[in-house]
């Protein structure tokens, strides 16, 4: 937390285990998994007078990533979600075909003469790119931010490879991981690189043009859409509340499904049923 948003030493955290029951006022709080980045939590509350009970997921993903650790969710009265992806387009394919794809872009490359250039957010997607080149005998270059992040993270993951910081005068013959908003600096641009964009939005029409890449790689930290409709069948919850994304999308479809689902901070369309007398 201090290193990604560079917050000062008198800034006190106080870290709490996973799993473990805290009592917070009138509530018991427990932390679980997300599943989303190394340490995401989602947040179960359980209200003591009546045992009603809350699940706010946060950023999360079910399916199991490289960096962190699987999603563990628990039934709940009120489920909060988000739904980043919450179109039924958005349908990741499996981990490992995503992580064949990332090996083949980088050794594919480097058969071409050319560099590899894989670009990903530098605290979740970057290790999840590092893990994929992991065992693959290439090796690999980072930006500064990419090279702080993964040190901190690495003693929770499994196999990394060797990571060295960017020199251009030495990129020839290595593979790249950069942040996506320090792909065009000029250092960058003057090499011949074959960029490769690794998100989830690889899934839309327009995201080749829009990323100006060579390649989409098809990998997210986010649930995709079927993952969304299996959360809210694990949780079973009362009421479901939809932030971020796909919100009204999705809660139309989940109420499609006999749940009660609105969205946080839009209106919702009235759906009616229209009864036509014969």
């Amino acid at each position: 937390m201090r290193e990604r948003y560079r917050i000062g030493k008198k800034t006190v955290f106080h870290s709490l285990p996973l799993r473990t029951p805290t009592p917070w006022g009138d509530w018991e709080m427990n932390l679980l998994p997300a599943g989303h980045i190394a340490g995401s939590a989602m947040l179960h509350l359980t209200r003591k007078t009546d045992g009603s009970t809350l699940l706010y997921t946060g950023d999360y993903k079910l399916s199991q990533g490289l960096s962190a650790e699987r999603c563990e969710l628990r039934c709940a009265d009120v489920l909060i979600m988000e739904t980043t992806f919450g179109r039924p387009h958005y349908c990741f394919p499996p981990r490992q075909t995503v992580i064949d794809q990332i090996r083949t872009f980088a050794s594919q490359t480097l058969s071409q003469q050319k560099i590899p250039l894989l670009l990903g957010y530098s605290l979740g997607k970057a290790q999840e790119i590092l893990a994929a080149l992991s065992g693959l005998d290439v090796p690999v270059m980072a930006h500064e931010s990419v090279i702080k992040m993964t040190q901190i993270i690495a003693p929770h993951m499994g196999p990394l490879p060797t990571l060295l910081p960017f020199d251009a005068a030495q990129a020839t013959g290595h593979v790249l991981v950069f942040p996506p908003h320090v792909s065009r600096t000029t250092k960058l641009q003057s090499l011949p690189t074959r960029k490769a964009m690794v998100t989830g939005w690889a899934l839309d029409a327009r995201a080749k043009y829009q990323y100006r890449v060579d390649e989409l790689i098809p990998l997210s930290d986010h649930a995709d859409y079927p993952e969304l409709l299996e959360t809210v069948e694990t949780v079973k919850p009362r009421r479901t509340y939809l932030v971020h994304g796909f919100v009204q999308e999705f809660g139309a479809d989940l109420r499609a499904r006999g749940w009660d689902a609105r969205s946080l901070g839009r209106e919702d369309q009235l759906e009616l049923d229209i009864f036509t007398r014969r």
